[in-house]
């Protein structure tokens, strides 16, 4: 009776609410998230019907690349916070609309397709679920969360960073507390989700996993590169290094030191090390944008900008071995991409999982205590510079000493590696098994 209960199962429709990850943003580690997330529950629920909410505006229909499959058909809801409260999509109207009732479905399509779900999932981002950020990010990422569970629905917080919290302790601990089930994407995470959940931590509901983007499928950039850049990539004789710069940090020095208590100059950094590069080695340099977008007024967080800033530095014969990626490519693009390097440092938390994933000898310039568990989990700890702590020579050295034992960082990550893609596969098996079992009890009932 259960296999043909099973059967049943997989065959009727499954709808499924998606928050926190979403396709065609400049983010591509919310794009990574966003693709492998889908691709991972539709290869086990192919009924699998998903909502995605993302920022745009309307009740739409496209399809999408998660893998190296056909695309997949999606529909996506407007989801925001501000000042335009008349709008379907602002959480002010659906909290309101979903004090109604039925008569509140009727009127607003995201509530009703969050009441229709079997559950909810949300990954914020990644990383987002903290108030660090400077803007008021945490009103969103909380918000939605805060709206399903008003509405009565399973939520289920994928793999992610908890925290840190300053003034929102307390409103995320409620929030963990009330979810069917959350993941935490490392050691240290975990830790920090145990102490928001207290007397209410249940190992069957609570459970340490990996970050989604591990599962990332790749796909070949060729069409996208440039003639020069192909002929670095096939040249094996060559060095090739990647570097990822943010423009959240790199296009405004001022965050760094404000915002986040920088001791070390970013800019310094990745500037002095890039100027070693030019002069010890012979290696060529790939700069990869991985939040993309044109950079200028009113895009401040433009990778891209801060890479053109980076390669303004030098010129000659020194600017002719530094290249700028382009930033028409999609997440599994950039994915490829990493991959190609014998050695790759980023700051976005994302370009350096594209890295690790890809047996690819990675560090980090981090700026907050999201990349240490992450690099941790696949034995690379040592790899990880924060400027908050160091100073500028310090972080530099590092970045030269961890280049240095590239052969060595290679060997250790296809050592941990195997077991982290294993406990990737393992967590989404165990994700999948909740949904079941969730549709089943909705069926039932």
């Amino acid at each position: 009776s259960s296999f043909f209960g099973e059967q049943s199962l997989m065959a009727s429709r499954v709808p499924i609410s998606l928050f926190g990850a979403c396709p065609r943003t400049s983010n591509m580690g919310v794009n990574a998230l966003f693709a492998s997330t889908i691709a991972g529950v539709r290869t086990r629920i192919p009924s699998a019907d998903f909502t995605v909410f993302d920022s745009a505006l309307g009740d739409r229909k496209e399809s999408f690349r998660v893998d190296s499959g056909e695309p997949v058909p999606l529909r996506f809801l407007g989801f925001r916070t501000g000042m335009r409260v008349h709008r379907g999509e602002n959480l002010f109207q659906m909290n309101l609309a979903g004090r109604l009732g039925s008569l509140g479905s009727s009127l607003n399509s995201g509530v009703a397709a969050i009441r229709e779900s079997v559950a909810a999932l949300d990954v914020s981002g990644g990383d987002s679920f903290t108030d660090m950020y400077p803007d008021d990010r945490i009103q969103m990422i909380a918000g939605c969360k805060e709206l399903v569970l008003r509405l009565n629905r399973p939520l289920i917080l994928l793999p992610q960073t908890y925290g840190p919290f300053d003034k929102s302790l307390d409103r995320a601990s409620r929030i963990v507390q009330d979810a069917t089930a959350c993941f935490a994407r490392d050691e240290r995470s975990f830790e920090n989700l145990k102490k928001m959940l207290g007397n209410r931590f249940d190992p069957d509901r609570h459970r340490c996993g990996v970050d989604m983007a591990f599962g990332l499928e790749p796909r070949s950039a060729e069409g996208e590169l440039s003639t020069e850049l192909l002929s670095w990539l096939a040249d094996e004789k060559s060095l090739r290094i990647g570097l990822n710069i943010s423009g959240l940090i790199g296009n405004s020095p001022s965050i760094g030191r404000e915002k986040y208590g920088f001791k070390a100059d970013y800019r310094e950094i990745v500037s002095g090390f890039v100027r070693w590069l030019l002069s010890e080695t012979e290696a060529r340099i790939v700069l990869v944008p991985h939040v993309m977008g044109p950079s200028g007024i009113g895009n401040t967080e433009s990778d891209e900008g801060a890479c053109k800033w980076l390669k303004s530095q030098f010129s000659g014969e020194d600017a002719e071995r530094i290249l700028i990626a382009p930033v028409s490519l999609d997440q599994s693009q950039v994915k490829w991409l990493i991959s190609k390097f014998d050695w790759f440092s980023g700051t976005r938390m994302h370009a350096t999982i594209a890295g690790l994933s890809s047996f690819v000898p990675t560090s980090t310039i981090a700026y907050s205590d999201k990349a240490i568990g992450v690099f941790e989990s696949c034995g690379q700890g040592r790899e990880v510079f924060d400027p908050r702590v160091l100073g500028t020579e310090e972080v530099v050295e590092r970045m030269k000493d961890s280049f240095g034992r590239r052969d060595e960082l290679k060997t250790s990550l296809k050592e941990h590696l195997p077991r982290v893609k294993k406990q990737a596969g393992k967590q989404m098996d165990e994700l999948v098994e909740i949904i079941q079992n969730l549709s089943a009890n909705k069926t039932t009932n």
